[in-house]
């Protein structure tokens, strides 16, 4: 008797981002820099735009307080203005904005202007909500710890004087797609859902090896088995 499997198909969610940005942060002069931007202070970039809202990095090259001096502090802050109400003429903007985002230092290449390596040690990754200022909530996110000041001035990424931020953001204030597709076969091994029929005409995914099989088939009853243990 031939039997084959049922039809599989997948649902697959995907979270998509409604807007993504690349901004580099290069500060020149960074001894200067140090000595004039104490314990608190920091120097900032210029505005720049993702999903129709504005933004700064706030670079602190002595901590952003006493208890993180030492440290080079790092922050993403959220710099529309305040009365900036309208998004492009369609309405009232969101008072709050989800944002996947990773700083990075980059590292020198041949003494030149520096490029960002494969290879980015020093970085991190935050996924954090920001709110508006009307709100009285303009907080601006980050590391206030992101490296030792002393690590960071004996490292590859400061030469010349020179060091570069890179700041990458993901804007992710658009609905989650899903959608419907048929099942491949590294779907159907790895939710273990497969033909172990002997019909060569049979065009579903199927298990050749027997002993794998059987495996999976002992796996599967014990997951069902378990379903029901009190």
């Amino acid at each position: 008797m031939t039997t084959t499997a049922a039809e599989v198909t997948v649902s697959t969610a995907v979270a998509t981002a409604a807007a993504t940005k690349c901004h580099m942060f290069k500060i020149e002069g960074y001894k200067r820099i140090k000595a004039m931007y104490g314990t608190g202070k920091s120097i900032d970039s210029c505005r720049f735009e993702a999903a129709g809202r504005t933004w700064r990095i706030h670079f602190y090259p002595d901590g952003d307080n006493r208890e993180n001096a030492g440290h080079a502090s790092l922050f993403l802050k959220l710099d529309d203005d305040d009365d900036d109400d309208d998004a492009g003429g369609n309405g009232k903007r969101d008072d709050k904005v989800l944002v996947e985002f990773k700083f990075s230092l980059v590292c020198h290449r041949n003494g030149g202007w520096p490029v960002a390596a494969g290879d980015q040690p020093q970085s991190g990754t935050l996924t954090a909500t920001f709110f508006s200022n009307k709100q009285g909530n303009s907080k601006a996110l980050g590391y206030s710890q992101f490296m030792k000041r002393r690590d960071l001035e004996q490292s590859r990424f400061l030469r010349d004087d020179c060091l570069a931020i890179r700041c990458d953001m993901a804007v992710l204030d658009s609905p989650v797609d899903v959608k419907e597709q048929a099942a491949q076969a590294h779907d159907l091994q790895r939710l273990g859902v497969a033909c172990d029929c002997k019909d060569d005409a049979c065009k579903s995914y199927h298990l050749r090896n027997s002993s794998f099989a059987f495996k999976l088939r002992e796996a599967l009853l014990k997951l069902f088995l378990g379903c029901f243990h009190v």
